[in-house]
């Protein structure tokens, strides 16, 4: 905004004039960004999104910030537990949702040069690091975060750190874990996620999002149609949002590092 100010254009509290604006512009040539919450981009603007971005197959990449829980004490209401299922739905948009900062700045300069319509979902800054910054993010491409093969398990976003944290300490109790990132939740990775099915036999997926529709739904339909085992799914149990810090929801929505491995070593114990 600094460096380039004749770029830069605040249409203030007005979520569906944002993405209409951004589709003007798409429409005229022009690689327009456009960024506001992850619920009001998914809910406030759909229909603009539906009928002037994915519709018309424009060159808009929507960011939707404070995805999730990471809305934290903004409230339920502002907490974004369907923004996934939304947009995976809708034809020719892609869907990404970045585990640090790093990755957030690849995946940026990677769809800028990608032609049509991506959404982008990042949780409230500031961003961790996992990666190095030789790292390269590719559309549709997973990550082997750790090897293992007693079972996989499947984040995305900012679980992506608690699946680090939760295979760390299933490794200490002696169960060795596949943790695959899946950074693009659509397109997904399906080669990688089958060869997991195939050499682990159940699947675990994590998501800072509603257990319907979003990484879990995806997973699942891959696993069904491909190579069918056992696939739990861990999110936000068909229920809105509630307010308080970002570590006391991923424990009560049960998608913290401690709950993630808790909830893999029980299945694992009684397989």
């Amino acid at each position: 905004m600094n460096a380039f100010p004749g770029r830069h254009f605040q249409v203030g509290i007005a979520e569906q004039n944002l993405v209409g604006v951004a589709a003007g512009l798409a429409a005229m040539g022009k690689i327009s960004f456009a960024s506001t919450f992850a619920n009001f981009m998914s809910q406030r603007a759909c229909d603009q999104v539906w009928m002037s971005v994915a519709y018309n197959n424009h060159n808009v990449k929507l960011v939707g910030t404070y995805a999730g829980l990471s809305s934290a004490v903004n409230g339920g209401t502002h907490i974004s537990v369907q923004d996934i299922a939304i947009f995976r739905s809708m034809p020719n948009m892609i869907v990404i949702d970045p585990a640090d900062c790093i990755e957030f700045e690849g995946a940026l300069c990677v769809c800028a040069r990608h032609y049509g319509p991506v959404y982008i979902r990042i949780g409230r800054g500031p961003m961790a690091q996992i990666f190095d910054k030789g790292y390269c993010f590719d559309i549709g491409k997973a990550v082997v975060m750790d090897t293992g093969t007693d079972a996989t398990l499947i984040t995305t976003g900012i679980t992506t750190l608690e699946g680090i944290r939760a295979c760390k300490s299933l490794k200490k109790k002696g169960f060795q874990v596949r943790h695959i990132h899946m950074p693009t939740i659509k397109p997904v990775d399906k080669e990688i996620v089958i060869k997991a099915a195939k050499e682990t036999g159940i699947i675990f997926t994590a998501e800072n999002h509603s257990r319907i529709g979003g990484l879990g739904g995806a997973i699942a339909e891959t696993i069904c149609a491909e190579y069918p085992v056992k696939v739990y799914t861990l999110g936000i149990n068909d229920c809105f949002g509630e307010t308080g810090r970002l570590e006391w929801l991923l424990e009560r929505f049960g998608i913290s590092g401690t709950q993630i491995a808790g909830t893999i070593e029980k299945e694992l114990k009684i397989i």
